[in-house]
């Protein structure tokens, strides 16, 4: 079952139960980075399967872009993301993906320079889902009658975005947002924007 909303409900939550677990891998020296500017981000379409008892994730994102000056490399924002395939429409050529731990960013390097225009970039992606406040996050909770529950979150709030999905993770750059989930049968999504569909 799929829930296609505008963007994800983001949900900042602290309870000592989460000070305490380990946080997301952040390099020591890991300083403010802003990406090149040779090509922006229009629109993502992400797709997300969560499996809540693994505390993992696989995801699909389409990223309508547009290269604005000539190069041969798209550099977004990745932490704690493997990757599986990447293409780029118009490119017979698959990328090149070379990740940067230390500053936090993927690399999709083409064999040659893209000429300015637009674009659409699709990635197949897996990543974590926490048990403290960053990204997609868990919070296990007992309902009334005694029986354990999980509920899963999102924390985007400076440089946790890039934790979900491979993007553009600085406040600067905007774009529009689609998202849909793949959430088991009897359980309910939730938006802080209206659903497209559900």
């Amino acid at each position: 079952k799929f829930l296609a909303v505008l963007a994800a409900a983001l949900l900042a939550v602290s309870t000592p139960a989460l000070a305490a677990a380990t946080r997301p891998t952040t390099p020591a020296k890991l300083h403010r980075v802003v990406l090149p500017t040779d090509v922006r981000p229009d629109r993502y379409d992400i797709r997300i399967a969560p499996d809540a008892e693994k505390l993992t994730f696989t995801g699909h994102v389409d990223i309508q872009l547009t290269v604005v000056r000539p190069t041969a490399r798209i550099v977004l924002n990745a932490a704690d993301l493997t990757f599986a395939k990447a293409s780029l429409s118009g490119q017979s050529a698959a990328p090149r993906i070379v990740l940067d731990d230390q500053v936090q960013s993927a690399a999709f390097v083409f064999p040659k320079a893209l000429a300015p225009g637009r674009y659409t970039l699709s990635i197949d992606y897996a990543g974590k889902i926490y048990q403290q406040a960053s990204g997609l996050f868990a919070l296990d909770y007992e309902t009334a009658e005694g029986a354990k529950r999980r509920a899963l979150f999102t924390q985007f709030e400076n440089s946790d975005a890039r934790r979900f999905a491979p993007m553009w993770d600085e406040p600067g750059v905007k774009a529009v947002f689609s998202l849909a989930v793949e959430a088991p049968d009897g359980q309910m999504a939730v938006s802080n924007m209206p659903a497209a569909d559900s």
